[in-house]
């Protein structure tokens, strides 16, 4: 009897654990598809109704999301999508800076045509810059994350994908204008056939630049939206 207690209250926290991760996932895709935006406010009932579930998980999954940063809860008033700062991007992009370029050696060794390839197909489908802005702010990511894949490193893999996460589901897609998705696949389309060229120096030279300049366009259009600014 005390076993099948313990069975059945074993599976219950399983469940609930279940559920949890399951409202954690299911929010977070909301935030990548742009539902969700940067500063808005999340309301437990809302959440729970839009993805059939009860609010415990959803409070839970909330708690989770704030953990990874991606959700801030403000005394007396609940939790909101949390919005990007200077003080993030800078620290961000200095990171991945850090990581990218420190690949690129073995990114260069084990490339393949075939995987050039698919990077290139990921090139080409953005270069329709009339789609919504998040697509594009997604596709950028695969893009650099597919060129760090080929170095085989998944610490490193992952540790990009973070970073990515952070700058990404924090930044306001309306922020992205045509002018810079323009100067994003030229330099794309440069690195790419840097890469091709098996040029390690040229290359390192290339990403450092790009990252650099993202990282100022990110803070310059923060700041244009500063009330004053």
């Amino acid at each position: 009897m005390v076993y099948g207690n313990l069975n059945k209250s074993n599976n219950q926290v399983y469940k609930k654990g279940l559920a949890t991760q399951e409202a954690y996932e299911k929010i977070k895709k909301l935030i990548s598809v742009n539902e969700f935006v940067p500063g808005q406010k999340l309301i437990y009932s809302d959440i729970a109704k839009k993805l059939n579930t009860g609010v415990t998980p959803v409070i839970q999954a909330l708690n989770r999301l704030e953990a990874s940063n991606l959700v801030k809860y403000v005394p007396n008033k609940g939790y909101f999508v949390a919005e990007i700062t200077e003080t993030d991007v800078r620290q961000l992009y200095q990171a991945r800076e850090a990581l990218e370029v420190s690949v690129i050696h073995d990114v260069i060794k084990n490339i393949n045509s075939k995987k050039l390839g698919e990077i290139r197909l990921i090139f080409e489908k953005r270069k329709n810059v009339r789609r919504p802005r998040r697509e594009l702010i997604l596709e950028d990511t695969l893009f650099h994350l597919s060129i760090v894949e080929c170095a085989n490193n998944n610490v490193i893999y992952n540790l990009l994908k973070y970073v990515f996460e952070q700058v990404y589901l924090k930044y306001r897609p309306e922020y992205l204008r045509d002018d810079r998705i323009k100067v994003c696949l030229r330099e794309h389309r440069v690195l790419l056939n840097s890469l091709a060229k098996g040029n390690i120096e040229e290359t390192i030279i290339l990403v450092r630049e790009h990252i650099r300049s993202g990282m100022e366009y990110i803070i310059g259009s923060i700041q244009l939206e500063k009330p004053g600014f």
